[in-house]
Formats: C-alpha cells, sequence, structure tokens
C-alpha cells in the first residue's frame, strides 16, 4: 500500500469511525431534527513570537437564518508551542455569548468562559497536506462547568497557482480545504448525549499574499441536544485568516 494511503488511513481512521457511528445514532434515535440555515464570519490569526511559541486569535461572527438573527459571538486567545516540525501543543481562553435561535433554542441568552488545551499533528504527503488534532475544552456558565472533547481530521490540496510573483509574498493560489470534527461529552454533559456534535466541512481557501488568506466553503453542523432532539445546521462559512512571522527581520 503506497505511504500516503497508509498516513491518511492512520489519522484518519478513528474519528471517521467516530463519525459514522454519530450518524448512524443520530438517524435513530433522533426524532426531532429540524434543518436550518446559518452564516460564520470569522477571522484568525496567528503570530509567530519565537521558533518555538506563537499567539493564537480568533473572532467568530455567528449568525442564524442567514445573516438575520445572532447566534453566537467567540473571541480565542491562545498560546502555541512548537514541539517538533509536525507536533504543536498550546491553551487558550474563549469568551462565548449563545443567543437563543431557531426551532431549539437555549432558555436565555448566556455567556460561557472556556479554558481549553490542544494538540495538533499535520503532516504532507505530495501535494496533500494532512493534519488531526484532539481539543480539551472546559466551559465555565453561571451556574456550572462542562466538559467535551474535540477530535478533528483534515486535509488540504494547493488545486491552482493563479499567480506567481518574483518571490513568494507576490504569489497567490486556490486550495482544496476539507475536514470532520466530532465533539464528545465528558462528566454530567453525556449523561444525556454522549457524541454531541459532528461538522463535516469542504471548501476553498485563497492565499492573496503570503500569510494572508480568504476562505469560503459549506458545513454541514450535526448538533445532538437531547437522544430525541437534534438540529441539522447547513452553513455558510467565509473566513479571513492572518500569519506574520516576527521573528524576521
Amino acid at each position: 500500500m503506497p505511504k500516503i494511503f497508509r498516513t491518511m488511513i492512520r489519522l484518519s481512521i478513528v474519528p471517521f469511525l467516530a463519525s459514522l457511528f454519530l450518524l448512524a445514532s443520530s438517524s435513530v434515535t433522533v426524532g426531532q431534527t429540524v434543518d436550518q440555515f446559518n452564516s460564520w464570519w470569522f477571522y484568525s490569526g496567528k503570530y509567530i513570537l519565537s521558533d518555538h511559541y506563537s499567539m493564537r486569535t480568533l473572532y467568530a461572527w455567528s449568525r442564524h437564518d442567514f445573516v438575520n438573527v445572532w447566534q453566537q459571538s467567540k473571541l480565542r486567545m491562545g498560546i502555541e508551542r512548537r514541539i517538533s516540525r509536525n507536533f504543536n501543543a498550546g491553551a487558550g481562553y474563549e469568551w462565548v455569548v449563545l443567543f437563543p435561535y431557531g426551532e431549539h433554542p437555549v432558555p436565555e441568552k448566556r455567556t460561557e468562559h472556556r479554558v481549553y488545551e490542544e494538540i495538533t499533528f499535520k503532516t504532507k504527503q505530495g501535494r496533500f497536506g494532512l493534519n488531526t488534532g484532539i481539543l480539551l475544552e472546559h466551559r465555565f456558565m453561571e451556574r456550572n462547568r462542562r466538559d467535551r472533547l474535540r477530535f478533528k481530521v483534515g486535509a488540504n490540496f494547493p488545486w491552482l497557482r493563479l499567480k506567481s510573483g518574483k518571490n513568494e509574498s507576490g504569489s497567490q493560489s486556490l486550495g482544496i480545504v476539507c475536514y470532520n470534527q466530532f465533539f464528545i461529552n465528558l462528566g454530567s454533559a453525556a449523561k444525556n448525549v454522549t457524541l454531541g456534535q459532528n461538522r463535516i466541512y469542504i471548501g476553498l481557501d485563497f492565499q492573496i499574499i503570503k500569510g494572508v488568506k480568504l476562505g469560503l466553503g459549506y458545513m454541514n453542523q450535526l448538533i445532538r441536544i437531547k437522544e430525541n432532539k437534534a438540529e441539522n445546521n447547513h452553513t455558510i462559512v467565509v473566513g479571513f485568516s492572518h500569519k506574520m512571522d516576527f521573528t524576521k527581520k
């Protein structure tokens, strides 16, 4: 078997099987599944501070009924350490405001403070970039705390080079990006639903210049609220990503 296929299987088999289990169990047990249409708009930044440390930032503006109603507002800041060429570990904080929306709304607008720890692994096989990650998330609410694990496996492929500049910073390219991410509730949060969410995404990344990208894609987000209640959210995702290396003069 070619090396690229062995690597893809090694990176993706566990998340893939778990996602299939989530989708299969959802189709059997979820009786009240509603289809909804949302849009997510986000900015993400990576700022390289040294050979080993980077700062990560993100703001996500999530809307329901395309852009008409608030769904979620999320601000993230974190630190990432480069352990090796392909392996990173990080931690950070998120300030999240959740809004009532759709057919299965939360009772009221609420704020969550989240702390997370994350490990990521990436590799390259030919022109394919492969990545996988595990994130442990602690959600602090007004009266309680909930924990969950996020597993993510993804791939990217540089499809077209639109413009070749005199140097790398002047190049423009178009790439294909896809990922699957699922959420496992832990502790008391797992009493009603263990596998709580699944996200499948496919989209395009347009590199404007080196370190600056625009993204556009579609995400199917399945949220299991209870055993017999779920949301199937069809979501347009629009993103702006920025990477800056402060170690280079």
